[in-house]
């Protein structure tokens, strides 16, 4: 079968996508890595280089995706043994990864460690302590960072992970604590530095910049208390971009443009080589993907108009307004068959035998027919992989990539008995 050339998700043409339909069937996914790396592109350039570049493969885990990006990032944020596994298969570098996560089990350590991973962010005293005896075990030097939950709580981010009591990283005031068992065994532990990860959802720069700051502020706090150098500086991500707003993100070049001029006199007085490391999912991922779906029927009910797809929440649980939200808000959804329609009010519903599933509540577009396809944009991040794929045993859509033009399938369809 030959490759299908189509533009990307952000401006699909009705006969190409049409196409892409008949050969993978509906629902299906479709990114486009060329947007991620052009996204990855843009943050690099706002920071004019001082920041390595790494993807958060929790927003998105496809293996053709992960390939296709590997030449644009620096490296992968992953949080699991599988991503791990996953990561690997794509052919990216142990030494290129960072492993966060409060629940990193045994066998997972041990692996990371086998594979000489670039850094395990330590969670907490106990897992410290496992590290040890695993590297210890193990005849080797664990590279490790110490997450730290910081005192401050910057109220910029949407989703607040640090800056009070949560499950991740070790309290700012018990470092000195885990660097005092650090340097007791420094002959097992190779410490690289620090990783604070305060919250995601920012479309504030001041936020970010205060984040930043403040991290930059703590760690020659940490250096002068402990000894340590911290060569590596993980500030984690957060970038808010919208899903319901299209032209609602944090502006990158208004945060390179505070930031820049204080991080590098930071690193030009720091008399020892440091790495600055995003990582970044959403806010390079969320644009560059798409979900597909059909009309497969409509009707009134009681003066409300609804259009029923063959895809739904379980297969998008966040477009469904149930995923990491406390209020729902509509994905931007598009009719790619008839964008000229009339516009009308309605509901987009889903095939499952749920009220909650409505990939749309009270949305305006082009009015369906039967056989329309419509799509859910901003559908690159925290999508399909987040979402019950097993519900209802409905065959999950196929994943496909497009990458310097021409799309490929990333992952089949897969029936519930493939799972048996």
């Amino acid at each position: 079968m030959s490759d299908l050339q189509t533009p990307g998700p952000s401006a699909l043409d009705g006969d190409a996508i049409e196409a892409l339909a008949a050969k993978y069937d509906t629902p299906f996914y479709l990114y486009d890595a060329d947007i991620l790396r052009a996204r990855v592109a843009r943050v690099r350039k706002a920071f004019d280089g001082l920041f390595k570049i790494y993807f958060a493969v929790k927003a998105n885990p496809n293996l053709a995706l992960l390939r296709a990006m590997d030449d644009a990032v620096d490296g992968l944020d992953i949080s699991s043994g599988g991503e791990l596994e996953q990561a690997i298969t794509a052919g990216y570098d142990a030494a290129r990864m960072s492993f966060a996560g409060p629940a990193k089990t045994r066998h997972e350590l041990t692996a990371s460690l086998e594979q000489e991973i670039g850094s395990i962010s330590v969670e907490s005293p106990r897992e410290l302590t496992e590290i040890i005896e695993i590297a210890s075990r193990l005849n080797m030097r664990a590279n490790v960072v110490l997450r730290v939950n910081p005192r401050q709580l910057v109220k910029e981010y949407g989703m607040k992970m640090g800056g009070r009591p949560v499950q991740f990283g070790i309290d700012e005031e018990e470092v000195a604590d885990a660097a005092d068992l650090i340097r007791t065994n420094a002959n097992v532990l190779n410490f690289r530095g620090v990783h604070m990860y305060v919250g995601s959802q920012c479309f504030e720069a001041a936020g970010i910049e205060k984040h930043v700051t403040g991290t930059l502020r703590l760690v020659q706090e940490i250096e002068a208390e402990t000894g340590l150098h911290c060569q590596t500086i993980n500030l984690g991500g957060g970038f808010g971009v919208s899903h319901s707003e299209a032209e609602r993100e944090l502006d990158v070049e208004t945060l390179g443009a505070a930031l820049v001029p204080s991080v590098r006199e930071f690193l030009q007085n720091s008399g020892a080589p440091r790495e600055l490391i995003f990582e970044l999912g959403r806010y390079v991922a969320a644009d560059a993907g798409s979900y597909v779906c059909r009309v497969i029927s409509s009707k009134t009910s009681r003066g409300k108009d609804f259009f029923i797809v063959d895809g739904g929440l379980h297969q998008h649980l966040a477009a469904g307004g149930m995923f990491g939200v406390g209020l729902r808000s509509n994905y931007i959804l598009k009719n790619l068959t008839r964008p000229d329609a009339p516009m009308v009010k309605c509901s987009i519903a889903g095939p499952l035998c749920n009220p909650t599933d409505l990939l749309g509540l009270n949305v305006t577009l082009p009015k369906p027919e039967l056989g329309d396809l419509i799509a859910v944009e901003k559908s690159g991040a925290y999508a399909l992989t987040a979402s019950p794929l097993m519900f209802l045993g409905r065959t999950t859509p196929a994943e496909l990539v497009r990458h310097n033009g021409t799309v490929t399938l990333g992952r089949r369809a897969h029936s519930i008995a493939d799972f048996n």
